[in-house]
């Protein structure tokens, strides 16, 4: 009776009652206690060990505590809690508190001890160390009222002060120079996107990134404190030479132009350099240090652009759990260019091992699945809410799509500062081609003759580039000297004015030279043919100011980049005009370039047609001032609705709202960047308990044993040969034999090996062992013991096989690399071998014909990772699962008190799903393990086929030994199955591909 006792006070503290007699809202969670297991502490005592799962908000949380842990639970909440009972109300059962009935029963008690003080709590706030009980987030009680995130994720979550966010980019947002006097001036970059005052995130932020300019190594702790202390930010001091192969080489000359699209081709060297991917590396992993260095547990880790691909593979190499988003201002190029890279693999891994993935355009993000799916074979989906998610390895990785724009507040405050400053300066007179204002800072900046083109008089064409290829000015200047020699009306009163960055964030642009001269003689050309037309100039650098003088004395922008993601300055003309008060600007846009999708009021172009580009030319300078109006507003529109600071609270909110990670989920996988990676576990995924098993299996009298072949008792077949040959040597090791023989020979026992391989084979192998029960095809034949062979489903119409041959063969015939599996109790359309999306495509096409072909007949059609398959109905490894189940305790025999099932791969699975459904997952007699360390039905795991014949051998040589034994084999294993923090996968791992 009191095995089973309830605490008193939960009769009266019911949360579901309590919910109904009143109108307080109560906290909407469930608990349950399912399985317990016995481990020993320290000095080698046993405890029982309960796991705790609590349903909260559509999540799942689960938490390992032992007896006494409840009991300190207790007393810290007598304290903040009213109504609970002075001393703890579960009896501590200090003699046999071991004892199943105990376990089972304080099971019950505690559960319920649970959920009254949870309703003792009335609907206010929950503790936190029942939180941390319970191992909820520390924020969890403000979630009920939180809209709904991204699936998989928690509520979407305001960021509150105590939110820590480390924004990691190439470079600082800050100005660092030497003083005159000594020491460093430091300053805020208003042209950073990740500024302090652009993003105005509501919570703590840290910046880590390199600082711009040359630091001796004696001065760098100095400078590191400084901007620490007086701005947040922590420097990473890379050498000089690590910094050239790092930028120029392997970021800016080999990873930059692929992103654009722009694949590289071999000529005298090979466009990849090993030395080059190895500063990479060393970069990222130097960046990762520095982070880890202020990263404590519950931060958020925002990296920025393809300069650090690799930053979220090793951070999780250091904290499995880290939070880590990633976003890419570069556009991503499409599949077949991606696929030229050298490293794909490795930098498509580690971007994944990222939380959250953000693109500035869902083009982009569909290259990027696409590439997904050629090169890892994964799969996406959509979510509600407008995410999109791909799973990698048992983990969920959120795709964002997300385009940021300028901060009006700090581009009103620009102009306000410039207002006040230029004292007597000449206003603008109201129209487009106003003069610059009187001489100020920035109009000297921009010099005399420009000053003299924009107070000239003429229509003013402008355009504002950075001296890079891409940038397409050349096509440009190409398309005004067409217009000029085409439409002669231009050639008076009009002028373009052309000016040229040479360099991007303060970093020198390497080809700027080159693609310099290359415009120079394109202008010279056009000066010489129409005088006056074209004024081009090439400038070091452009302060804001300056740039906002341009936009007011240009009544049409042009930009024509052949390939371009992020460039503000087109939303930047167009406010700035509003703000003056200026009539509306025309935007003429390359539709390569990120902006102009969002931009909609603009002319779009394609700049590789010159005559298209013409044409929009001659349609901007005929605008009608009202249309000009009307684009020009629905431009502002977008301005203002998508602004850089709702771009980054929505990008780390989102970020903060993927789902809780727990450390014991998790474990790493392999070594370098290429095989690394962190796979999710699952809840309560643990290994496989041996001494438990043991002692269950000693404690039993009617045992059934359902091992699978391949992968289980043996290595997994390393795949190095076609399925579809007859192939022989399926050779079984004598120590796998001698140990089913052993346990075949003990009659309490009943010993089943299932297979998907055919009857020939699997008698070749395990033929010579007594009493050994056999299962092939997945069931579609089985015998039991040494009995007859039979058939899973009797009476089997075989004539729907010569129907789906025929169709799977046409379409064979159209699918290059697809061929025709044919089983005794199934047929297989294999396409893994084929185009991965024209594949997915036909096989849709093969699984609607074969489902309207084989109606009429007792058939399946199913589909799969590489495959569609036709096969009978109910025939599969769980359903011979059950049927074994079910012969083993038939005729009037005992119950079956103990089941061990272990398999290796999709196919298995079945099985373990069939039998939880039928004994009950969490049933004390039965024990499911995969084997490798992947997400399973399973509720365990072994490390490799190795240890599984140390379990069963271990069965063979002490399975009739007094219960409670533990020989010294035991704990060896026992030590074997914990996890590691990096160590290997199980040959078994090449199935993950199959489980999706």
């Amino acid at each position: 009776r009191r095995a089973r006792q309830v605490p008193r006070f939960a009769k009266s503290l019911d949360p579901r009652l309590q919910h109904s007699r009143g109108s307080t809202p109560r906290l909407t969670m469930e608990f349950s206690i399912e399985s317990t297991s016995t481990l020993f502490d320290s000095s080698g005592k046993p405890y029982t060990s309960y796991s705790i799962t609590t349903h909260y908000q559509g999540q799942r949380f689960q938490a390992q505590r032992r007896y006494r842990e409840f009991v300190a639970l207790h007393d810290g909440l007598r304290g903040e809690v009213s109504g609970l009972p002075h001393h703890f109300p579960v009896w501590p059962f200090h003699l046999n508190r071991l004892a199943p009935e105990v376990v089972d029963g304080r099971r019950v008690a505690l559960c319920s001890y649970l959920s009254a003080a949870l309703a003792a709590l009335h609907g206010g706030v929950m503790p936190a160390r029942l939180r941390s009980f319970l191992q909820l987030p520390q924020a969890q009680a403000n979630r009920m009222t939180a809209p709904a995130g991204p699936s998989g994720a928690a509520p979407l979550l305001p960021l509150e002060k105590s939110d820590t966010v480390i924004l990691v980019a190439y470079q600082l947002p800050l100005t660092v120079s030497r003083a005159e006097g000594g020491g460093w001036e430091v300053e805020w970059d208003d042209e950073s996107v990740l500024n302090q005052h652009a993003l105005s995130l509501g919570c703590r932020v840290m910046w880590v990134g390199g600082v711009g300019c040359a630091v001796d190594p004696d001065e760098e702790e100095g400078l590191a404190q400084l901007l620490l202390g007086g701005y947040s930010c922590l420097p990473v001091f890379l050498p000089a030479a690590l910094t050239d192969r790092f930028y120029h080489g392997f970021c800016r000359s080999y990873l930059r132009p692929v992103f654009h699209n722009r694949m590289r081709l071999p000529d005298s060297g090979n466009p990849f350099c090993e030395e080059d991917w190895r500063a990479y590396s060393a970069a990222n992993r130097k960046f990762a240090d520095t982070v880890m260095e202020v990263y404590e547990p519950g931060h958020m880790v925002w990296a920025h652009d393809y300069h650090l691909l690799l930053l979220p593979s090793f951070l999780l190499r250091r904290h499995r759990t880290a939070h880590i988003g990633l976003f890419l201002h570069s556009p991503f190029p499409a599949s077949d260019v991606f696929r030229s890279v050298a490293v794909r693999e490795e930098l498509l891994r580690a971007m994944l091992h990222a939380d959250m993935v953000g693109f500035l355009l869902f083009e982009y993000t569909r290259n990027f699945l696409s590439c997904c799916k050629r090169m890892l074979g994964l799969e996406y989906e959509f979510h509600k809410g407008g995410y999109l998610g791909v799973e990698y390895e048992g983990r969920h990785v959120m795709l964002q799509v997300a385009t940021f724009g300028i901060s009006p507040p700090k581009l009103e405050a620009r102009l306000a500062a410039m207002s006040h400053a230029a004292s007597g300066r000449a206003a603008f007179h109201g129209h487009a081609h106003a003069p610059l204002a009187a001489p100020t800072d920035c109009a000297a900046e921009l010099g005399s003759a420009i000053a003299q083109v924009c107070s000239s008089g003429r229509v003013v064409v402008g355009g504002v580039d950075y001296l890079d290829r891409l940038k397409g000015v050349a096509p440009k200047m190409l398309a005004w000297e067409a217009l000029l020699r085409d439409y002669p009306h231009y050639r008076n009163g009009h002028v373009l004015l052309q000016v040229c960055v040479g360099a991007r964030n303060k970093i020198h642009i390497q080809e700027a030279g080159q693609v310099e001269a290359e415009i120079t003689r394109i202008v010279e050309r056009i000066s010489a043919a129409y005088p006056g037309t074209v004024h081009f100039e090439v400038r070091s650098s452009l302060s804001p100011a300056a740039r906002l003088q341009l936009w007011a004395g240009m009544g049409m922008l042009v930009g024509t980049q052949l390939r371009e993601a992020v460039n503000v300055w087109p939303l930047e003309y167009v406010y700035s005009r509003h703000l003056r008060g200026l009539p509306a600007g025309v935007l003429v846009l390359s539709e390569f370039s990120g902006f102009a999708r969002v931009l909609n009021g603009g002319l779009r172009v394609n700049p590789n047609s010159q005559k298209e580009l013409v044409e929009a030319l001659d349609t901007a300078l005929r605008m009608a001032p009202a249309e000009r109006l009307a684009r020009g507003l629905k431009d502002l529109a977008h301005i203002q609705r998508c602004t850089l600071e709702e771009f980054a609270n929505r990008f780390v909110t989102d970020l903060k709202a993927t789902q809780t990670k727990r450390e014991e989920d998790f474990v790493s996988v392999g070594f370098g960047l290429s095989s690394f990676r962190m796979v999710g576990m699952g809840a309560g995924f643990k290994p496989l308990d041996v001494v438990e098993s043991l002692d269950k299996f000693q404690r039993s009298s009617h045992r059934a044993l359902l091992l699978d072949w391949g992968g289980t008792l043996t290595p997994a077949d390393a795949g190095l040969y076609d399925t579809r040959d007859s192939t022989d040597g399926h050779v079984v090791p004598q120590r796998v034999l001698n140990a089913l023989q052993t346990l075949c020979a003990d009659p309490k026992n009943h010993v089943m090996i299932l297979s998907g391989l055919g009857k020939e084979k699997v008698l070749a192998a395990f033929g010579s062992v007594p009493n050994l029960s056999l299962a092939v095809e997945h069931g579609f034949t089985y015998r039991v013991q040494g009995g007859q062979w039979q058939q899973l489903v009797h009476g089997v119409d075989t004539s729907w096989r010569s129907v789906a041959a025929s169709v799977m063969q046409r379409y064979c015939t159209v699918t290059h690399g697809a061929y025709v599996l044919s089983k005794g109790s199934s047929m297989a359309w294999n396409f893994a071998d084929s185009d991965p999306e024209f594949g997915v495509m036909q096989a849709k096409e093969v699984q609607f014909a074969l489902q309207h072909v084989l109606s009429a007949f007792p058939v399946v059609v199913r589909t799969g990772k590489g495959y569609v398959e036709a096969c009978l109905k109910d025939v599969n490894k769980g359903v011979m699962a059950e049927r074994f189940v079910d012969l083993c305790q038939g005729g009037g025999a005992r119950p079956l008190d103990f089941v061990l099932c272990i398999g290796d791969d999709s196919t298995d699975e079945l099985m373990f799903g069939h039998l939880h459904q039928k004994l009950g997952k969490h049933a004390r007699q039965l024990l499911t393990s995969t084997v490798g360390r992947k997400p399973s039905e399973a509720n365990s795991y072994l490390n490799d086929h190795g240890e599984v014949l140390e379990l069963l051998e271990l069965l063979c040589t002490h399975g009739n030994h007094p219960p409670g034994s533990q020989p010294a084999a035991a704990s060896s294993m026992r030590r074997m199955a914990a996890p590691v923090a990096s160590g290997g996968m199980s040959a078994s791992y090449q199935n993950l591909a199959a489980l999706g």
